[in-house]
């Protein structure tokens, strides 16, 4: 169940950013792919999750200071 979730949660965030298009004409749905938007989108993702993974590490923390 969490599997499917994360999958939709990804999808749909796929689709919100606009790498993933879905149109409907009558009968018929297309899914179309933008191959390197997804390869762009996933690449920022994996660098900040290594450089929170890295701060994390070090004690640090990447919320904002309060002021």
């Amino acid at each position: 169940m969490r599997t499917i979730l994360l999958l939709a949660l990804i999808v749909g965030g796929l689709v919100v950013a606009g790498a993933i298009h879905i149109t409907q004409s009558g009968d018929q749905i297309e899914v179309s792919i933008d191959k390197q938007k997804v390869e762009a989108i996933t690449g920022r993702v994996v660098r900040e999750g290594e450089t929170m993974l890295r701060n994390a590490q070090n004690g640090q923390s990447n919320a904002p200071i309060a002021r």
